[in-house]
This record gives structure tokens, C-alpha cells and sequence, in this order.
């Protein structure tokens, strides 16, 4: 009868070629074998247009969405950004981590190897990367992210399944607040009627080919583009004042699952920060029969006084993702 969706697995180990680390509780998970065909045109005095085909090119992309976690959520984190830097958070009891991910300023990132398993086959795809890259929130759901994804097409191998229970973050678990600097966000009250929040992070990714080979030799980042949108009751000016006076801004964005204790006082946690944006588009909703609300598109651009643009730190109870 074949599988259902559901039951196909997907597994992600970092590094190049290797075997999967962790097994994705995945929402949907798509990654296609791609093939670029060169039509053979020459004339055999006919009026036939063509003749037959050669492969020039393969590759395999494709998306996924799953729900952030705690633990899980730290991949799609190192995917996104591709650095991260573990350390002791100061709740020893247990040792609790901090995960700190900052934008990878090699071209070549940080490669990944992606795993399918159906009841068919099971296939490697090696040399992968993370595309554009979205965390997002609305009211009535998980906090998830989605990406797209690229590796060399797949090949036959053998993997054993393995998954593990996840903390999990709602609407409820997260909040945005902004700051004229940085150093003002942590007295800075949190946004006040969010009703949605998306953040982008897009490293351009393009395959690299070369002569002699079908497949690609890698897939390079042409340059990071970061930016968020987010839609709030419209029950101040401060948005719409900051875009069309071009102020600069500082954003913060956390997810804390408050309902589950690890370490001592500690709960699972994702802290956002960009030190610099600015608010690109603004508009206004005016439906005669809702509340009035403020959709605004911000660019988030990099700073050269703090060295970065962004910095994610994920804080659980899990060792290391590298």
C-alpha cells in the first residue's frame, strides 16, 4: 500500500558526510533529486526538433518546517546562522548550556549531511546546506521555523531511527521588545498586542559547478539578507514614527518555555538579538469591523560598533551540536 508522509524519517548529522546526530520531529519535510537536461538539437533532415538528451547537472533541494525546540531547535539554529560557541550558563545544578549562534562569515558555511527512510530505501544526501530560513509566530500555534534546504542527490545507505522528546515553545512563550541601542533593550517592556512575528534569515545559497563533474562541488552563500515582519494592534506611534523618520533600532526577540524548570531556576530558552535595524515598510489595517492594527517590514542591517548583525543564544541542557 506505501507509506503515509508521516511515516518517512529524516535524520541530520553536521558535518559533510556523515551520520545523522539527531532525527527531526518534522511538520513536513520535501527533498527532491533535481536533474538539468541538455536537449540534443542537431538536424537529421527532418523536421524532429530534437533528438535525444544528456544530464548536465544534479542536485537535490527542497523545504522543511518543524516546530522550534529546545534541544532539536539548536540545528536549525546552526543551520541558519552557521557558527555556535557552547558555554556554562551559571545554573550549574544540573549544568545548564548556553548555545551562542552568530552569522558564519565563510562562503562555505556550514555543511550538513541530510537522511530520508521510508520502507523502499534510505538515502544520503551529502555536502547540504540551509537556505532561506524563517522562525515564525501567530497566536493560535508552535513557534516553528521553516528552511529551504540543498545537498548533492542522494545515495544508498543504512540508518537506524532514533528520536527523543522535545520542549516546545506557543505564542504564549514568546515576545519582542525594541530599544533606541542594545544596551537599552533589557528595561525595555515587551511589545504589547503581537499578533504575529516572522524573522528572515537568507544566505543566498547557489550551487557551484565545475567541468568534469555532474554533480556540485559545493553550495556557497552569496551574503546574508536579514530582516523581519511583524503585525501588532496599531495602540501607539512609535512604529510608524520610526519609518518615516528613518530611526535606527535595536530588536530583541525571546522564546522562554516557562512552564518547564531545567537547572535550578532556568527554563528552556531562545534569545534573538540585532543591534541595528530599521523599519522598511509600514502600513496600517482600517477593516470597518476589527481593530485597527500596524503591519511593519524591518531590515536588519549590520552593526559595525557591536561587529555583528545578529546573535542567537539557545539555553537548554544539551552538551554540544559540534
Amino acid at each position: 500500500m506505501g507509506d503515509l508522509g508521516r511515516q518517512v524519517k529524516y535524520g541530520l548529522g553536521i558535518g559533510a558526510d556523515v551520520a545523522a546526530s539527531a532525527w527531526i520531529n518534522h511538520l513536513s519535510f520535501e527533498l527532491l533529486p533535481k536533474a538539468e537536461y541538455k536537449d540534443n538539437e542537431s538536424a537529421y533532415g527532418v523536421l524532429e526538433r530534437t533528438n535525444g538528451s544528456l544530464v548536465q547537472r544534479q542536485w537535490a533541494e527542497g523545504n522543511f518546517e518543524a516546530k522550534l525546540t529546545a534541544d532539536g531547535g539548536g540545528y536549525a539554529l546552526l543551520g541558519a546562522f552557521g557558527t555556535v560557541v557552547t558555554s556554562d550558563n551559571v545554573d550549574t545544578n544540573p549544568v545548564v548550556k548556553d548555545h551562542t549562534f552568530t552569522i558564519n562569515q565563510n562562503t562555505a558555511g556550514q555543511q550538513f549531511t541530510f537522511i530520508r527512510k521510508d520502507s523502499l530505501t534510505t538515502e544520503k544526501y551529502t555536502a547540504g546546506r540551509f537556505g532561506e530560513w524563517e522562525l515564525s509566530m501567530e497566536l493560535d500555534d508552535y513557534v516553528k521555523f521553516t528552511s529551504k534546504i540543498y545537498a548533492k542527490a542522494g545515495a544508498t545507505t543504512t540508518a537506524t531511527p532514533a528520536y527523543t522528546s522535545q520542549t516546545e515553545f506557543v505564542a504564549k512563550h514568546m515576545n519582542v521588545k525594541t530599544a533606541t541601542t542594545e544596551a537599552g533593550l533589557g528595561a525595555a517592556v515587551n511589545i504589547t498586542a503581537l499578533e504575529s512575528f516572522t524573522l528572515r534569515v537568507n544566505p543566498n545559497i547557489e550551487p557551484d559547478w565545475q567541468a568534469g563533474n555532474v554533480a556540485p562541488y559545493s553550495f556557497t552563500g552569496r551574503g546574508y539578507e536579514i530582516g523581519f515582519e511583524m503585525t501588532k494592534r496599531y495602540n501607539d506611534t512609535v512604529y510608524e514614527l520610526a519609518y518615516k523618520n528613518g530611526t535606527q533600532l535595536a530588536l530583541q526577540i525571546t522564546a522562554a518555555n516557562t512552564d518547564v524548570l531545567i537547572g535550578a531556576t532556568s527554563n528552556p530558552k531562545l534569545v534573538i538579538t540585532a543591534p541595528k535595524m530599521m523599519i522598511s515598510d509600514w502600513s496600517r489595517s482600517e477593516d470597518l469591523d476589527s481593530p485597527l492594527t500596524e503591519t511593519l517590514t524591518g531590515t536588519i542591517h549590520y552593526s559595525v560598533a557591536d561587529a555583528r548583525a545578529i546573535r542567537a543564544v539557545l539555553t537548554n541542557t544539551f552538551a554540544s551540536y559540534i
